[in-house]
């Protein structure tokens, strides 16, 4: 069976591109073309679009990083070339030094590895090499022992599955090792819904392609599944939102005697006792190379569909059809509706899903194996209901659109949650006095999930904690006080400053309501609000301050000061975006 030819995009030509695209008025896509998408991305400048790491437009001793111009397109990549000038061939992403930014990890078949991290504008920075015991291949990043730390897992040439566990600040220690029964590309899911990081490894061949799961324990160590060979090349995605993770592929015989073409896609869906439930799903047409298709929510109706590559016959033919099945409630799928059609000289192949404009709606990537024409990245146009909550503009984080203050006056109280996370995203919940309200799974994808829900909470002060994490359960916590059915903004039983609005970390609209109380020693002189460093606001022997203040897009520093008449003053501080 052909495997992908790279993890990274295929490109072959350079040429700039906008097509329209629309199909029924379930789904629509704008397409742009670049050189320089590929399926490694994420958000390296922290401004709300995912990047592209590629090799294309570099030399081969070097990678690049391709930044989001913002309207679909793509800068041409800055590169960065190994000091060994050995070719770049496989990548880890993850903050690996824990300062909120992507990071990357770069092999090259030798057993010496290369960390670059990243930074808010987007440029990278070699902070040094690692020296293996064995050959470094493929690669991949999760936090497999749960203490919050992103973790270095790869092949290693001795056909072991070796776990480097992240120190925090950049480096790593070495952790066990898990025979491999043949090494291959690391893929991060959680295969059994247990919470804990499994990997898939995936070498493909002629014969046909190699899978082996490895279950993790929490704690870095995994237990090996015995291997199968599938003539299927596989993603990973929870096409069925049932918090585990399935494997999605399309069948394909490679042989130089004749290549084997199937009109099915092939599903094997994750179970909690290690097994997997395999379904076929009928194609109107037969594959093209047997690139997996990719699954996302791509008409805001909750449940996945898919995405895959179709050739006009079952020979392999031009021009192939990339296509998507809208998901139906019972887990079928409707016809394909065609999305964009090749020319005759033109082979598609790898589909990936991210987040390429600032919304909540998967876009998509396509690239091409032959012919004279560019990458496709389709913008989603789609009128759906999609989660209301944009995450933040930034590799990972949580926002909150609802609530926006610390006080509310009735119940039930709206919860509307966006988050980034450093594997792909898996869920978003939200916990009230150390229980567990709810959590939304569905509408996840790339890095990112959701979560849009109202819980009935009784009247008076609550501590909420909204968690995210992703497919390794690596969890980002924010937690906040809540006051039901109240009016009035609480002042603190000692000096000190009490911010009601904006909650901190939340995206609200502008004008922004500015609600504060304050206590003091003494007698109150006066609380103001000075926002982005600027006083927006007084008031003069009152211990509130109450009003609305118009700013512009973008995250905003809102403090708070109260002075006593002897002229000492208390502060507190928040950070809000508008969007």
């Amino acid at each position: 069976m052909l495997r992908h030819i790279s993890r990274l995009a295929v490109v072959l030509t350079s040429m700039a591109l906008a097509i329209p695209v629309a199909l029924s008025q379930a789904v629509s896509f704008t397409a742009t073309s670049s050189p320089y998408f590929g399926s490694l991305h994420a958000d390296f400048n922290s401004d709300g679009r995912e990047d592209f790491i590629n090799s294309t437009g570099c030399a081969n001793s070097s990678f690049g990083l391709a930044l989001s111009r913002g309207d679909g397109t793509y800068a041409p990549p800055v590169c960065y070339t190994l000091p060994n000038r050995a070719p770049a061939y496989y990548f880890a992403i993850g903050d690996f030094n824990g300062d909120g930014n992507a990071d990357v990890i770069v092999s090259n078949n030798t057993n010496t590895f290369y960390e670059y991290l990243g930074s808010r504008s987007g440029t990278l920075r070699l902070r040094g090499s690692f020296v293996a015991p064995t050959g470094v291949m493929t690669l991949a990043a999760a936090d497999v022992n749960h203490d919050g730390k992103i973790d270095l897992l790869f092949w290693g040439a001795d056909n072991n599955l070796w776990v480097w566990f992240g120190n925090g600040d950049g480096t790593f220690t070495a952790g066990p090792g898990t025979p491999m029964g043949g090494g291959g590309s690391l893929l991060v899911g959680d295969f059994d819904g247990d919470g804990k990081a499994d990997i898939l490894s995936e070498n493909g061949g002629e014969g046909g392609t190699t899978y082996q799961v490895f279950y993790g324990d929490g704690t870095g160590h995994f237990q090996a599944s015995a291997g199968w060979v599938d003539d299927v090349g596989y993603a990973v995605y929870d096409l069925n939102g049932d918090g585990r993770s399935d494997l999605v592929g399309q069948p394909f015989d490679f042989s130089t005697n004749g290549n084997g073409y199937y009109n099915t896609a092939r599903v094997l869906y994750g179970n909690a006792n290690r097994t997997f439930t395999k379904s076929e799903i009928t194609l109107a047409n037969c594959d093209a190379w047997g690139f997996p298709p990719a699954a996302a929510d791509l008409n805001g109706d909750g449940i996945n569909d898919i995405t895959a590559v179709e050739a006009t016959d079952c020979q392999g033919t031009a021009p192939d059809t990339f296509n998507v099945l809208l998901g139906n409630p019972d887990g079928s799928y409707q016809q394909e509706q065609t999305t964009y059609t090749g020319p005759s000289n033109e082979t598609l192949a790898g589909i990936s899903v991210l987040r390429a404009h600032r919304d909540t709606k998967p876009d998509l990537v396509l690239s091409n194996v032959s012919g004279d024409r560019l990458n496709l990245l389709f913008r989603n146009t789609t009128i759906g209901n999609f989660p209301a909550c944009n995450p933040p503009n930034g590799y990972t984080g949580i926002t909150l659109c609802a609530p926006t203050a610390t006080v509310v006056g009735s119940s039930p109280v709206q919860f509307s949650i966006g988050a980034a996370n450093q594997t792909s995203g898996r869920k978003v919940e939200v916990w009230v006095d150390g229980k567990r309200m709810g959590e939304q799974l569905k509408g996840a994808f790339s890095h990112y999930s959701f979560l849009d829900a109202a819980y009935q909470l009784s009247n008076g002060s609550h501590i909420v904690t909204v968690r995210s994490a992703g497919w390794d359960n690596l969890l980002q916590k924010f937690t906040f006080l809540l006051m039901v059915g109240s009016t009035t903004c609480a002042s603190p039983s000692s000096p000190g400053v009490n911010v009601c609005s904006p909650l901190k970390q939340s995206t609200v609209d502008s004008p922004v309501l500015a609600w504060a109380s304050g206590t003091v020693t003494g007698t109150v002189a006066r609380m103001e609000v000075w926002v982005d460093g600027v006083k927006r606001h007084t008031t003069y022997m009152k211990n509130t301050l109450k009003t609305n203040i118009s700013v512009g897009s973008g995250t905003h520093k809102f403090v708070y000061y109260i002075a006593n008449t002897e002229g000492y003053k208390w502060n507190q501080t928040v950070y809000a975006t508008v969007p």
